[in-house]
């Protein structure tokens, strides 16, 4: 029986492809930052540890004991978004952002990776549409999810000739709890950003309406834990493949274009 260690899944993304190993035969450890949700993912005879992936020691305890026995897949899943212009964001809460969402992902794969590359295993990293086009006011989250695809990227080579793939999962808008956890800088839609915030507040808050079912990303990890010759990148979504699509094919001028107009700016 293949083993897994999925980190954030009290929610989302985590959770629902946690559930989907479990279902298919999987031995998997999920990890949670806190409580929530541990006795649903118990029900499907899933282990469940407490971990703050930001603290490297519990990281290293947590996945050296998942692994007794083998490893053979490590998902890094948990991440969270700040929503802001950058000037007026904290620089606390960038530091966070980036402890959590790269550092957090780093130090559970730095762990990983001997017990990877004993067994030949996976490296999926969850990035995201927002790691291949930036956007006003997520700029920071843009930067930690870049950060993820260039590591990864980098990665993949130093890891193939030991036979670990490095996979990276590219969902777009999903309808997750990831909008509820969602941290908007103090004064959100106020001061000389506000009508640039209350706008993309707006977008944001539309665009949730078409998002992707769970289901469409989970697909898209199972086949990045399961394919024989995964690829680098598997993005997740209609919308999302025609979003890369358009920012491929497009000069820059007129992507810049487009994204003025439809902010208004």
């Amino acid at each position: 029986m293949p083993k897994v260690l999925i980190t954030g899944c009290s929610r989302g993304l985590g959770r629902e492809a946690a559930v989907r190993m479990a279902q298919e035969g999987w031995e998997v450890v999920a990890t949670l930052r806190s409580e929530a949700g541990r006795q649903e993912l118990e029900e499907y005879g899933i282990q469940v540890v407490t971990l703050d992936v930001t603290d490297e020691a519990r990281v290293t305890a947590v996945i050296d004991e998942a692994a007794r026995g083998g490893l053979d897949a490590l998902v890094a899943n948990a991440g969270y978004g700040l929503h802001g212009a950058f000037e007026a964001l904290d620089p606390a809460d960038v530091r966070a952002l980036f402890e959590t969402n790269v550092f957090g992902a780093m130090a559970c794969a730095r762990a990983a990776l001997p017990h990877l590359r004993a067994s030949g295993g996976r490296l999926v990293v969850i990035s995201s549409l927002a790691g291949r086009r930036s956007a006003p006011c997520s700029s920071m989250y843009n930067a930690s999810k870049f950060a993820l695809e260039g590591w990864a990227e980098g990665l993949r080579f130093e890891l193939a000739h030991l036979g670990v793939h490095v996979v990276l999962v590219q969902p777009g808008a999903t309808k997750t709890g990831f909008r509820q956890a969602l941290v908007r800088r103090e004064g959100f839609g106020s001061g000389v950003y506000a009508s640039l915030e209350n706008r993309l507040a707006e977008l944001h808050a539309a665009s949730w309406g078409d998002a992707d079912e769970p289901v469409v990303v989970v697909n898209g990890i199972h086949r990045a834990l399961t394919a024989r010759r995964p690829p680098l990148r598997i993005a997740t979504g209609r919308s999302t493949h025609l979003q890369l699509t358009a920012f491929r094919v497009l000069p820059w001028r007129l992507w810049e274009a487009a994204v003025r107009r439809k902010l208004g700016l």
